[in-house]
């Protein structure tokens, strides 16, 4: 397992976009096939064309071209305005399609609102889905210019269906330790969207364990491990590259049902923060992490049941703790 100490800043960029991949795949092919409906319908819509070429000078300018184009044909025939938004609408597709990987790659600068930042990304490459709607709302006749007007220049997330935020585009997010007010981050985690972040020097010791809900991805990590998790993850996620002073935990919803199934931690702090950091004070660093051991906690016995004490897995409960308890004296092979 690569240490951190191996992992340059260039390193973990570049782990963390081949871990969002499959999350590009998916948003990009929403944009291909948006463009592809754009393209097919300005191909459909040119009826009013060529209807001004038949009709010739003298009864072009006395009839409507349009609507002689739609009594002898069951097409759809878009007028100047019309067709102009859809080419507008599909240029903006193109262009997404031509970018590169770095689209997807968000700086917060150094002093600046993560908050911000990820939901300029957002709408940024939101316009993808305003775009795909102006081209329906055009097609439909219902596109009105006081109302509908800037969908192709951006889409905030809030105003995302479900069909957007499971095609979602993904994200790696370079932040300063000290700007990783990670709690700001629950506003975007829904349907497939998918954070990672790459934190440059010190950070609070679990900042994302306020992102942790029972289905939520959340990993903190200083090397690759958990990373795998993350990518083939169906659902809302986040990580964090984080330096080797913060905690490193994972939190797999796919663990089981009580939260201590879920967690699991190979990396603690020996002691509790005595510091404030970037606007965290000492104590609320220190709930963070106290947050992350109640969370990992093991109930005991006496006070839970027994589909709470063991891992998540087939058959009846009592066999299964039976199984883990002789596993774990050693004696499940004899």
């Amino acid at each position: 397992m690569p240490s951190d100490s191996l992992l340059s800043q260039t390193d973990r960029i570049r782990i963390a976009l081949d871990a969002i991949g499959r999350s590009r795949v998916v948003y990009r092919s929403a944009v291909i096939a948006a463009h592809e409906r754009a393209k097919g319908i300005l191909a459909a819509g040119g009826g009013a064309t060529r209807a001004v070429l038949e009709l010739g000078q003298f009864g072009g300018s006395r009839i409507d071209a349009a609507r002689f184009a739609a009594l002898g044909s069951a097409e759809l025939v878009l007028d100047d305005s019309s067709r102009a938004r859809i080419e507008a609408a599909s240029n903006v597709l193109r262009a997404l399609i031509d970018s590169d990987d770095s689209s997807f790659v968000v700086d917060v600068p150094r002093g600046g609102r993560l908050r911000f930042a990820v939901a300029g990304a957002l709408a940024e490459l939101g316009c993808a889905f305003g775009a795909a709607a102006t081209i329906e709302l055009v097609r439909a006749g219902r596109f009105d210019p006081l109302v509908h007007t800037d969908l192709i220049d951006s889409l905030g997330f809030d105003l995302w269906g479900k069909a957007e935020r499971l095609a979602a585009p993904p994200l790696v997010v370079r932040v300063s330790g000290q700007d990783l007010h990670a709690g700001v981050l629950s506003d975007f985690l829904d349907g497939a969207v998918r954070i990672a972040l790459v934190v440059d020097g010190p950070c609070a010791p679990a900042p994302l364990v306020r992102l942790v809900t029972p289905g939520t991805f959340v990993l903190q990590t200083t090397d690759t491990t958990g990373v795998d998790q993350f990518a083939k993850f169906d659902g809302p996620a986040v990580m964090a590259f984080v330096p080797p002073s913060a905690a490193c935990f994972v939190h797999d919803p796919n663990g089981g049902r009580s939260a201590w199934q879920r967690v699991r931690v190979w990396n603690r702090p020996a002691s509790l923060p005595r510091k404030s950091l970037g606007g965290w004070s000492a104590r609320q660093q220190a709930e963070e992490l106290l947050q992350l051991d109640a969370l990992a906690e093991r109930p005991s016995l006496e006070s839970a049941a027994v589909e709470s004490l063991v891992p998540a897995g087939q058959g009846d409960p009592s066999d299964r703790l039976a199984t883990w308890l002789l596993d774990a004296a050693g004696l499940g092979g004899q």
